[in-house]
């Protein structure tokens, strides 16, 4: 065996094999046990239980010491009249062609449908229960809370912020849909990006588009005006339009240590499924983000989404499908030195268009290391160490005192927080059939082992620099191992295939893309590709092996590799040339 081969494999049996100790929670028999029931929420009565549930999340938040909070089984209503009121007027457009840029912005106010802020060392027993929403709301909001064990809950929605018909005819530049009652659309509804779904393929027949106009023709039949629309559909096939992109997620996680997250399942969302944000351990056991039974399309964006977070973030046994971006992303921010008050002092902000994904502010803590980053490059010239920071919710800045130096030019540069690069594991998980990457990596320490990719629109993999998007930093030992990718990067370049890969790229957005070695110590083997015009792209890192990889099925070069340095490829079937500008050995079978 390779010498290198060994160290990877030693260093990754240390990184993920020590055991991990989530919470200090107590013994079950030692806890407050508190029924929904006695509050006066009772399943399957059509009654509204918003308030019902209310007080009885309210109460077990109250038992700091420990609590159960038991929900029986069935379906409970909830709904609030500040979120009646936002789905009313964004769906209608009265909020304008995208409600996200009247409603996803700092300080907005929204509606929680159950608070759990500051619950300590609780238990929710949910097995069985399915939240039925009605108005875009944030239905589970974690703040501030600590040792939470969530067992089973569904979250799904009354009206949901996505519709679906089947294509019934096809004109020279146009389709007709025809709508059941249920899922027929508004007059004045938003539409802003359409999804045609191929029921026999269980698949996208390509990248979203976008609507010139459309009619309504017939009962609860719509025509859809726009060539790219017609050129992807067929008779037969599922259109699903989206009445938007970013909002409040189905659960928040704010500022929240040790939760845990065991078989539950989000239908729908008008905005995200799972949002974790300046939280510490956050573990997904068996967690489903799909459509109900019939639909094709689950949230409006990402699955989940996990930024400026701490410890470990481990997906364990997952499923994801029909959700309108990545099935996840864990990164922090990039941000922007705005102004120097005196020596040592800095101002800093995130930069980017649509602010944090929680749209709270983004914080470091005292003893963080953040490093200093050419805003040309991306890469990593120095570092500085947190001494004190003030925040500015109002103001959407962090000052802060450090130990270190910055350059006089700060306008050249960003600061990133990498003391905020948790671990990760995404492990055992089923992805398929659903817009964008799957798995989308600008953290350190990460695993990605025995999952399945099938029929994504983008790449499924994506080890990303990402400074148009503001998010970092660059990954740095990571094993990706025993995934099966079948028929990915459907989409191309429009939504989300990097550089024609199909399955894995490591790749830098920035305005110089020249600089080697930004991703460090990448281990691929034990892979199995197919489909797709490229399998792999490597650009932009040092010290990656690829190992024991099959491709099948592949239309160009299966492995690409460009601005890198130290690559080696070992036994890979189906990809015994390389298309390369580097230096790569290729070895012979071990």
């Amino acid at each position: 065996m390779n010498t290198n081969y060994k160290v990877y494999l030693g260093i990754f049996f240390l990184m993920f094999c020590l055991p991990f100790i989530a919470s200090g929670q107590a013994k079950k028999s030692d806890c407050k046990i508190i029924k929904a029931t006695e509050f006066g929420a009772f399943p399957n009565d059509e009654k509204d239980d918003t308030e019902a549930l209310r007080r009885a999340v309210r109460s077990a938040a109250s038992y700091l010491e420990c609590a159960i909070l038991y929900i029986e089984p069935g379906i409970y209503h909830i709904s609030d009249p500040l979120a009646l009121k936002i789905q009313e007027e964004a769906m209608s457009g009265k909020l304008g062609a995208n409600p996200q840029d009247k409603l996803f912005i700092p300080n907005q106010e929204y509606a929680i449908g159950l608070d759990f802020e500051g619950a300590e060392n609780l238990v929710i027993e949910a097995a069985g229960v399915q939240l039925l929403c009605d108005g875009w709301m944030e239905p589970l909001s974690f703040r501030n809370a600590k040792n939470i064990t969530l067992n089973g809950i569904t979250i799904d929605y009354k009206r949901r912020p996505n519709n679906q018909g089947e294509v019934m005819a096809l004109g020279s530049d146009y389709v007709e849909v025809c709508f059941t009652d249920k899922e027929m659309l508004q007059h004045e509804q938003v539409v802003l990006r359409i999804m045609v779904f191929d029921k026999e393929k269980n698949a996208f027949t390509g990248a979203g588009v976008y609507h010139e106009k459309m009619e309504f023709v017939a009962p609860n039949t719509v025509r859809f005006y726009g060539k790219k629309i017609r050129n992807q559909s067929g008779i037969g096939n599922m259109l699903l339009t989206f009445s938007g992109y970013h909002y409040r997620p189905a659960i928040l996680i704010y500022k929240t240590q040790n939760i845990e997250l065991n078989h539950v399942t989000i239908h729908s969302q008008a905005g995200m499924g799972i949002v974790g944000h300046l939280s510490e351990n956050i573990t997904m056991n068996h967690l489903r983000v799909v459509p109900s039974e019939g639909r094709y399309a689950s949230t409006n964006t990402d699955a989940t989404h996990f930024a400026t977070n701490r410890g470990l973030i481990r997906f364990n046994g997952c499923e994801f499908a029909g959700q309108g971006d990545d099935a996840t992303n864990v990164h922090t921010y990039y941000v922007s030195i705005t102004n120097t008050s005196k020596e040592g002092y800095y101002d800093i902000m995130v930069d980017r268009n649509n602010y944090t994904h929680s749209s709270y502010l983004d914080e470091p803590t005292e003893g963080d290391i953040m490093a200093l980053v050419d805003k040309n490059t991306m890469d990593e010239l120095d570092y500085v160490r947190v001494r004190r920071f003030w925040s500015y919710p109002l103001q959407d800045k962090v000052r802060i005192q450090f130990d270190g130096t910055l350059p006089e030019k700060i306008e050249d540069y960003y600061l990133i927080n990498i003391s905020a690069s948790p671990r990760l594991e995404f492990v055992n998980n089923t992805i398929r059939s659903h817009r964008a990457r799957s798995v989308l990596v600008k953290t350190r320490k990460v695993l990605i082992q025995d999952n399945s990719f099938e029929n994504t629109t983008g790449t499924a993999i994506h080890l990303g620099v990402e400074g148009d998007w503001g998010e970092g930093p660059a990954s740095e030992d990571v094993v990706i191992s025993g995934n099966e990718f079948t028929n990915c990067g459907l989409g191309g370049a429009n939504d989300g295939t990097l550089d024609g890969a199909s399955a894995i790229a490591l790749h830098v957005k920035a305005k110089n893309t020249s600089v080697q070695g930004l991703h460090k110590r990448i281990l691929i083997y034990d892979n199995t590709i197919d489909g797709g015009q490229h399998a792999i792209v490597v650009r932009g890192s040092e010290d990656v092996t690829l190992r024991n990889n099959v491709f099948k099925n592949i239309d160009g070069d299966p492995i690409i590799i460009g601005s890198s340095k130290r690559v080696s490829a070992f036994d890979n079937k189906g990809a015994e040339t390389l298309n390369t500008d580097v230096n790569v050995p290729i070895l012979p079978n071990l």
